[in-house]
């Protein structure tokens, strides 16, 4: 069973990855694809030329992420 959030996934937000090979990121846009599944298009903070996409739940599971607040 996933853990979400209460507030929306939008650009600008930053989260920490959990686990090995974590890392802060910073959403960059969100998107629905073709089939209709919405995710979202991260950057990180430590090596601005990397990104990384994620669908909307595995960004809200609390598992995965945990959104840095107030950065």
């Amino acid at each position: 069973m996933q853990r979400r959030r209460s507030r929306e996934i939008a650009v600008g937000q930053r989260y920490r990855k959990v686990g090995p090979g974590g890392g802060s990121w910073t959403v960059v846009a969100v998107r629905t694809d073709a089939s209709g599944a919405i995710h979202a298009h991260l950057q990180s903070i430590e090596e601005p030329k990397s990104f990384r996409t994620f669908s909307i739940g595995a960004l809200a599971d609390t598992r995965n992420f945990q959104i840095e607040d107030d950065v």
